[in-house]
């Protein structure tokens, strides 16, 4: 298939609308979801073709924007569970009817926005080639909703599983922050920056990857006390204090992903750069 000329970005929230700003400015036909016409509005003033998608998708007749979105060239899915407001199987309810629209409106290809969560709590290096071994309810639906896109999409899916996403006004540190007896200080952090998973989906849309299944973290995984505690002082909060020792944690190894989709990281050394609160 030739290179993607019209782009679908389900999910136009924290990471899905500065990616639907990137893709319109970089010269993609763009689509971007929201659940209110108030939303879908706010899309268009930016340039962005903005259609109001609610999950799950009803069998009723589309409207023609519908369809232009559901017949993209590749559909970013970018839908997060939310917290405490959907159950595993509602959640999986709505990404696959949302799968099922795009495949019958003629849709090429499928990017699924996954989570390092599904290795749950392997220790040591984890590659692209780990198995997932889920123990959260959240890593365990998307390793489920992993395989059964793939046996729909096949090698026209990419999953891109992302480690812990910081950028503006967003930073982990907010939570823990003056906090006492934190568990596993030493655990590596595994974290990556917004503008760094932006340049991987565009990446994967400029030459679709023969690698299929990706994930993205930052090389650098300094332990979890060293890392909060100075994140904390550049930013000006309460120190939290950790407990001594506790469990090795796992560490993603991105190195394959990188290589394959020729990426140059813009923020990789994430001990000095400051939390944006």
């Amino acid at each position: 298939m030739e290179k993607a000329k019209r782009v679908s970005v389900c999910g136009c929230g924290w990471l899905g609308l500065p990616l639907a700003k990137r893709l319109h400015h970089s010269g993609y036909e763009t689509f971007g979801s929201k659940q209110t016409q108030e939303g879908a509005e706010v899309l268009e003033r930016q340039g962005i073709k903005g259609v109001v998608v609610r999950l799950p998708l009803l069998l009723e007749a589309h409207s023609p924007t519908l369809n232009a979105f559901l017949a993209a060239d590749v559909m970013v899915l970018n839908v997060p569970p939310g917290r405490q407001t959907t159950s595993a199987d509602e959640y999986s309810t709505k990404i696959l009817s949302l799968s099922e629209a795009a495949k019958a409106a003629g849709c090429h290809r499928l990017i699924f926005i996954s989570t390092t969560s599904v290795y749950g709590d392997a220790e040591g290096e984890v590659t692209e080639l780990t198995e997932p071994a889920p123990s959260t309810e959240s890593g365990r639906v998307h390793a489920d909703l992993e395989q059964q896109l793939r046996q729909s999409w096949g090698d026209d899916l990419v999953v891109l599983r992302l480690a812990g996403l910081i950028g503006p006004q967003r930073h982990p540190v907010k939570f823990l922050a003056g906090r006492q007896g934190i568990a596993n200080g030493g655990a590596p952090v595994n974290l990556v920056h917004l503008d760094d998973v932006i340049s991987a989906v565009i990446a994967i849309l400029e030459c679709w990857p023969t690698m299929t299944t990706l994930h993205l973290s930052v090389p650098q995984h300094p332990g979890r006390e060293i890392y909060y505690r100075e994140m904390a002082r550049l930013a000006g909060l309460a120190q939290p204090e950790f407990q001594p020792g506790g469990e090795q944690g796992k560490w993603i190894n991105a190195s394959a992903t990188v290589e394959a989709l020729g990426l140059n990281w813009r923020y990789e050394d994430i001990m000095t750069l400051a939390p944006e609160l």
